[in-house]
């Protein structure tokens, strides 16, 4: 998949493009066919990094304010919980198929997701764990009713 950058003569991605892309593909892959999404997201942390360096930070200081709004709601990956709950308890899902396994089981799975106050501290609270035992639940009760 390219995006092509208008911004650029070549229509190559952006930093900011290419690192929010590269993240979307590993841990929210629903969202990485997003065009619009990554161009907004990525344009308003440019601008944020640019009015950061305006201001006389630092380029790690820049970068990390422009992170923040880059990764925005982002930190917490559903994908990456539901791939963990099953290469972990599910061995009869074949590596190579839990990628496509976990996309297919993602939408129905928001019910269990949707019960708990998911924030960017959210894999650190007691609710995490039981978010995954009850997740796992979801996922047996899901292949045993529609299978792999």
């Amino acid at each position: 998949m390219t995006i092509q950058d208008k911004n650029t003569a070549t229509g190559e991605l952006s930093y900011f493009e290419t690192a929010l892309l590269f993240y979307l593909k590993e841990s929210h892959p629903h969202m990485a066919d997003d065009k619009a999404f990554i161009r907004e997201r990525a344009d308003s942390a440019a601008e944020s990094y640019e009015h950061a360096i305006r201001e006389g930070l630092s380029v790690a200081q820049a970068l990390e304010l422009a992170d923040t709004v880059l990764y925005q709601d982002l930190r917490f990956s559903r994908f990456d919980t539901v791939f963990e709950a099953v290469s972990e308890w599910f061995p009869e899902i074949l590596p190579e198929e839990r990628t496509d396994f976990c996309l297919k089981v993602l939408p129905p799975a928001e019910a269990v997701f949707n019960k708990y106050p998911i924030d960017g501290r959210f894999e650190s609270s007691p609710s995490y764990h039981t978010l995954t035992v009850e997740l796992t639940g979801f996922i047996q009760s899901y292949i045993e009713r529609y299978g792999i």
